[in-house]
């Protein structure tokens, strides 16, 4: 055999037994009659001597086979790596915080970010509703975080055994949570109306039930509460309504509380509304009492002139004006004040009406002017006595005149007389005894009257002494011979 030239040992069997058939002697065996081997039998020897022969180049062409598949199969639907971000996480068991009266707040985690590997066919498809997160608080740690646990929903269409997704990473891992105190409070229930009422209608009351809820959850979020209100749309409505609306909270910048934060006892709550046409009145003012003497009440002026009232449709038609009175009792010079219009509607109609106007206060100005005077001198006779006792005479002390000052226009004081005045005196129940006393004036003249002041007596009457002086008359014996200079006029005040 050349030198180099490797044979192989089968070689080596075949070329001995080559050898062996060109002439070298063998010594013959005494030959056994054998068996025709059977069909099967040939076929299993043969496989195996196919398989024996070229093992090695046999296995490989099988590897490269599988490696061409893949190859191919990965071209046609390639692995890719690709982003779903936002996935919501759950809470799982938050009640085992509250029942040690904590609540948690989150400071990240509430949603994650995922990196998922699947075919670019699915992987293409997936977004954050085919993944469910969820964060255990039965796991959370002694710093207050959960792991976060994510998995292919089970009602995702992309959730089969044939079809391979791996979730590569999440982000962030855990869930951290803040504690806080647990509490509830109670807030009432505002309405906020939605749009306007039809033209001529007015949106003139709002009920709801019930009007107090009970809200729970950390003390930061509570506290942040300033209002709770439900909107009820109101828009070209034209008779009264009863609906459920959802209640929401708002703090004090007017931005809705997160409800994931809170907690109410009751989410809905139901509204009645009444809607009632409207009419427009006029609005008048009318003054009560008197300026002070001397003065007298020159004009008035108000804003606005005119209102607008809501009420029962048989109600409306009693009503054209309203007239609220002024008072200007002893005023000494321009008043002027506001008068709340919704509190005169309440008052004086017993609640049939109902102010539409935004502007709820009606302005008065009452213009105060002092009048010319004049100054009477008057005498006792001038002054009559009312309401004398029988039995009793009044005797006016005052022995010199008494000044009254007349306060009026230029005209009536001109034609005024000292008896026009129609001054008098009340003794209405006056016991004897000595008095200063009103003097008053029941004058039909368009001025004012000082009340002027005047002393008097009350004596019992004494009976008039019989004289008879011989010659059959009978003269009257007067106790006082000028009596009729101190005693007044008896007599009764004119009627006012």
């Amino acid at each position: 055999m050349p030198k180099g030239v490797g044979v192989s040992m089968s070689e080596f069997i075949i070329l001995d037994e080559n050898e062996n058939q060109k002439g070298i002697p063998q010594t013959e065996e005494p030959k056994e009659p054998q068996k025709k081997p059977s069909r099967l039998r040939g076929y299993i020897v043969g496989v195996l001597c196919f398989l024996r022969k070229n093992l090695q180049w046999k296995l490989l062409s099988l590897l490269v086979a599988v490696l061409v598949w893949v190859t191919i199969m990965n071209i046609d639907d390639p692995y890719i790596t690709v982003t779903i971000p936002d996935v919501p996480v759950s809470s799982l068991n938050e009640s085992v915080l509250q029942e040690r009266g904590k609540i948690s707040e989150i400071e990240s985690g509430k949603t994650v970010t995922l990196k998922v590997h699947a075919p670019s066919s699915i992987a293409e498809k997936l977004t954050a509703q085919d993944f469910l997160a969820v964060a255990d608080y039965r796991q959370m740690s002694l710093v207050y975080s959960v792991p976060i646990q994510v998995s292919v929903r089970d009602d995702s269409p992309y959730n089969k055994e044939d079809i391979d997704i791996t979730i590569e990473s999440r982000e962030p891992e855990v869930m951290v949570l803040t504690l806080e105190n647990y509490t509830s409070q109670t807030f009432r229930v505002d309405i906020q109306t939605k749009g306007e009422a039809a033209e001529g209608y007015y949106v003139s009351d709002m009920v709801v039930k019930p009007n107090l809820v009970q809200i729970s959850g950390s003390e930061k979020q509570i506290e942040r509460i300033e209002r709770v209100v439900v909107e009820v749309g109101t828009g070209q409505v034209k008779k009264s309504f009863e609906r459920d609306a959802v209640i929401h909270a708002y703090d004090k910048n007017g931005y809705e509380i997160d409800e994931s934060m809170i907690t109410f006892d009751t989410k809905e709550v139901n509204v009645e509304v009444t809607v009632l046409p409207t009419k427009k009145i006029l609005l008048l003012i009318t003054t009560q009492g008197e300026p002070a003497y001397g003065y007298e009440c020159t004009n008035i002026q108000h804003v606005p002139t005119e209102i607008m009232i809501a009420g029962k449709a048989e109600d409306l038609t009693d009503i054209y004006s309203m007239t609220i009175p002024f008072d200007i009792t002893m005023q000494s010079k321009d008043y002027g004040a506001k008068i709340n219009i919704e509190t005169y509607l309440e008052e004086y109609y017993g609640g049939k009406y109902v102010l539409v106007d935004e502007e709820k206060y009606v302005t008065v100005t009452a213009y105060i002017e002092r009048l010319p005077s004049r100054d009477f001198k008057i005498k006792s006779a001038d002054i009559s006595v009312v309401g004398l006792t029988e039995g009793y005479d009044l005797i006016f002390t005052t022995k010199n005149d008494i000044n009254i000052k007349v306060f009026g226009r230029q005209e009536e004081l001109d034609k005024l007389t000292p008896q026009a005045l129609k001054l008098y005196v009340d003794v209405t129940d006056y016991e004897p005894g000595s008095y200063y006393v009103s003097v008053n004036s029941a004058t039909d003249a368009f001025v004012t009257v000082s009340h002027g002041t005047i002393g008097i007596a009350i004596e019992e009457a004494v009976d008039a002494m019989v004289v008879d002086d011989g010659t059959g008359n009978v003269d009257d014996d007067m106790p006082d011979s000028d009596a009729g200079e101190d005693t007044g006029q008896e007599g009764t005040a004119p009627s006012e």
